[in-house]
């Protein structure tokens, strides 16, 4: 299993929010510059995010982004979903499994799987991210 740059960039800029407070609306910017992201791919992440409930913006001199939620309150799972439809994607939801779908093990197996990780990481908040 790989972490994707978006679910890698998603965890960094929320735990980063999460660090300065519910408060701060922080500019895309700064958090590039102090974490060393791209800020154009970060924007796109953020507005992800965003669509999401995650987090909210507010354009101008004082503008950025800030959470919408407590870090208590927003789950792994939540941040991950949000940049990526499935933590598992096998071949066959790609359309290229040689077999028929249902004598397909792979779909039903990562499936399973899926849900069971979806439920480790809704166990595990925002807040015990950014403690990390």
């Amino acid at each position: 299993m790989k972490i994707s740059k978006r679910e890698d960039f998603a965890i960094i800029f929320m735990s980063h929010l999460a660090a300065h407070g519910s408060n701060d609306y922080l500019s895309l910017s700064n958090v590039a510059r102090q974490t060393g992201l791209s800020s154009l791919f970060l924007k796109h992440i953020a507005l992800e995010l965003k669509n999401n409930g995650l987090v909210e913006s507010r354009e101008g001199v004082q503008g950025g982004y800030r959470l919408k939620k407590k870090p208590e309150e927003i789950t792994a799972a939540q941040i991950l979903s949000a940049v990526n439809r499935d933590l598992i994607r096998p071949a066959c939801y790609e359309g290229v499994c040689r077999l028929k779908e249902k004598n397909c093990i792979c779909v039903s197996f990562w499936g399973k799987f899926n849900l069971k990780l979806t439920a480790l990481l809704n166990n595990v908040t925002l807040a015990e991210i950014a403690k990390i």
